[in-house]
């Protein structure tokens, strides 16, 4: 009997176990936060200098595309070819100051064809210096469009393109046009509206050393040294790098502290045509730009985690009582079950591990009542069991003996089994019932017959095959296999002796079972079937003979003596060979078609139909007359048959006897469970016939 104290008590420990959880949970998430939000911060902080680094490489490309695209047009230009090959005095100088008016850059040069500089737009006195030896030059010269980043005056760095001028013929390169852009401070501020990252451009003198040439970052000592360091790690990683004609490579990330401020740096050097390291760029992210969102972050989560303590204790004790109402429920329906009540009504509340757990209970307490219902059905019957059961010890039963006389009570057979009695015989062999000596265990004895043996070689390794398969299922709705053996000229095999009524004499002596035994026996055969097929193993021969229910209502399915694995072997079953029972044979069977888990599910069909009508799905005169219709024929629905039969229990039948395999649930255990949910949408059966 639950007190009201004994309520309190669990609610109270839910309630204080499920608070404490929170709370730890919740000062754990703070106390974590901090270390969370700096990982993420640097993790962030990586991601937007690869972005501000890759801004500056796709601005640098672009400008440099666009550098080509103009000063090819303008090399193109027949005006200016023209004059090249026919210059005045002065016309060179005036082209390259219009080239530099048109195109936007800091200077032009012109050269010739081999090389010697014709003008320089920013040099009027320029001289006539030879240039082929500049790969920018050469490049152009030889027809290509050649790029590269350059320095003048030790701090100015710009950006040039050299690009052919075509001559009369195809292939004649009368000279090159070389046009150059400053980097100034107006790109490094273009990429800071961008990215918020400031951006320092700086130049290699020809000592090495690193001068500023643009930066979105006041000038300052600091400043200047970072860069002065920076520019020596630029030459040191670009050194022997592949990379060229304008193409940045990038270098490695460093941390600075400008202005008290630390920032974190990322760049890349930026080399001639040639591939030396001309110069460089560095983008900079002060690491309290990505911390100050973070901490804001913080801020939150810890008024949040305040907040969700507070309602913790709320919620915690809902839960407590959500959770203590249902199970105490359960509890005293546990209790009443012991009592042998398994009539209390469960309420199953929703798809939660609570409602679940209801709906579970509830299932088992329906298995409890079709189970007792198969108890009360012996019980009343004793005087109808098996043979499994009699105790004639003298009786003798023809066996495949080495004289051909039958096996008596009281002999030893192979020197350790004691013969009690006589069981039964079937198409294999005989079966007694005996004790085995070694293990002084009660066991039943089948011994192959030996005319079957004689007349079919292939019987003995069907027999063999028998044991090997039955050994490899342990369930405890199948009937154990325990040993083969030979002895006195006989083949036999030892198994799990089952004390109870074969389901036969059941049907025989009731006609038809109480809907609730029916259902307990379509649930135990079902998982007794889904055990032997996650072995590979279909039995082939599911009847009533080979179902024995026990005197506490379990259900056994005897006998696999032609049960095969799912792959057939080859060299042991002929095309077209029909094993088993006609009346429980599925029409793939009947057909000597390949057989799987369906064809049992077909069997255990059958089995509930005669269970619940009293007579076969299917009726006729002979064998051969039988097969056909079970071939042509939709049988009777069992609720047309017998009225009192719930109408989604006989749906779950016919779908096992559909005739084509694929309308058959696919596994026993699907059978299984649309036999469950068969019952829990049908009225309480009662537990006893």
């Amino acid at each position: 009997m639950t007190t009201a104290t004994g309520t309190n008590s669990l609610t109270w420990r839910i309630f204080v176990g499920a608070a404490g959880v929170v709370a730890a949970v919740l000062i754990g998430t703070l106390l974590l936060a901090a270390a969370s939000v700096r990982r993420t911060a640097g993790r962030e902080l990586d991601r937007s200098l690869d972005r501000t680094r890759q801004l500056v490489v796709t601005f640098l490309q672009g400008d440099r595309r666009s550098l080509a695209q103009s000063a090819t047009v303008f090399a193109q230009n027949p005006n200016f070819r023209a004059l090249l090959e026919n210059p005045g005095p002065g016309d060179m100088l005036d082209q390259s100051l219009e080239a530099a008016h048109l195109l936007g850059a800091t200077f032009v040069q012109i050269t010739d064809a081999q090389g010697v500089r014709l003008a320089r737009s920013d040099e009027p006195q320029a001289p006539p210096t030879l240039l082929a030896r500049s790969p920018l030059i050469a490049g152009a010269l030889r027809g290509e469009v050649r790029s590269g980043f350059g320095v003048t005056s030790d701090s100015t760095l710009f950006q040039a393109v050299a690009v052919p001028i075509p001559g009369a013929g195809p292939g004649v390169v009368r000279g090159a046009l070389m046009v150059a852009r400053t980097i100034d401070s107006s790109l490094a501020t273009a990429v800071k509206r961008s990215t918020a990252s400031d951006v320092v451009f700086f130049t290699l003198d020809s000592s090495g050393r690193a001068r500023i040439a643009a930066s979105t970052l006041a000038p300052s000592p600091e400043l200047a040294r970072f860069v002065g360091g920076y520019g020596a790690t630029v030459t040191k990683d670009a050194a022997g790098g592949t990379e060229a004609d304008g193409e940045p490579v990038v270098t490695r990330r460093t941390d600075v502290v400008l202005g008290g401020e630390p920032y974190l740096g990322l760049g890349g050097a930026l080399l001639s045509s040639g591939g030396e390291p001309l110069g460089g760029f560095v983008a900079l992210r002060a690491r309290a730009i990505e911390l100050a969102g973070f901490r804001d972050l913080g801020l939150r989560i810890g008024l949040a985690g305040l907040a969700g303590l507070l309602l913790a204790g709320v919620f915690s004790y809902l839960l407590a009582q959500r959770i203590s109402r249902p199970i105490l429920g359960l509890a005293a329906a546990a209790q009443r079950a012991a009592d042998g009540d398994y009539a209390t009504p469960i309420e199953a509340e929703g798809p939660d591990e609570i409602g679940r757990l209801a709906e579970a209970f509830r299932v088992l307490l329906g298995d409890l009542r079709e189970k007792q219902s198969l108890v009360h059905l012996l019980q009343q019957r004793e005087e109808h069991r098996g043979r499994t059961l009699a105790a004639n010890d003298d009786a003798t039963v023809a066996a495949a003996g080495p004289s051909g006389q039958g096996l008596t009570s009281g002999r030893v057979f192979a020197g350790r089994y004691e013969i009690l009695a006589p069981l039964g015989q079937g198409g294999m062999g005989v079966v007694y019932k005996a004790r085995d000596r070694d293990l002084d265990d009660v066991v039943a004895l089948k011994l192959v017959r030996a005319e079957l043996v004689a007349m079919d070689p292939t019987a003995l390794e069907r027999f063999k095959d028998e044991v090997r398969l039955a050994r490899r299922i342990s369930h405890r709705n199948v009937a154990r296999t325990h040993d083969f053996g030979e002895a006195e000229g006989v083949y036999y095999v030892t198994m799990e002796f089952v004390a109870g009524t074969p389901l036969t004499e059941l049907i025989q002596t009731e006609s038809r079972l109480p809907l609730s035994a029916t259902v307990s026996l379509g649930k135990q055969l079902c998982r007794a079937l889904e055990s032997a097929h996650e072995q590979g193993i279909i039995h082939r021969d599911i009847k009533p003979p080979n179902i024995m229910v026990a005197p506490d209502g379990l259900v056994k399915v005897m006998d696999f003596g032609i049960a095969r694995p799912v792959e057939r072997e080859k060299g042991r079953t002929k095309t077209g060979l029909v094993i088993g029972t006609p009346d429980y044979m599925a029409p793939e069977q009947l057909l000597g078609e390949p057989l799987d888990a369906r064809t049992d599910l077909y069997a255990v069909g059958v089995v509930l139909y005669e269970c619940l009508t009293g007579r076969r799905p299917h009726q006729a005169d002979s064998s051969m007359a039988l097969i056909g219709v079970k071939l042509a024929q939709e049988p009777v629905p069992p609720h047309e048959v017998a009225p009192d039969v719930p109408v989604a229990l006989s749906r779950v039948v016919m779908r096992v006897l559909a005739r084509d395999p694929d309308a058959r649930p696919a596994t026993a255990a699907a059978l299984h469970e649309e036999l469950v949910h068969a019952v829990l949408t049908m009225p309480q059966i009662p537990a006893s016939p």
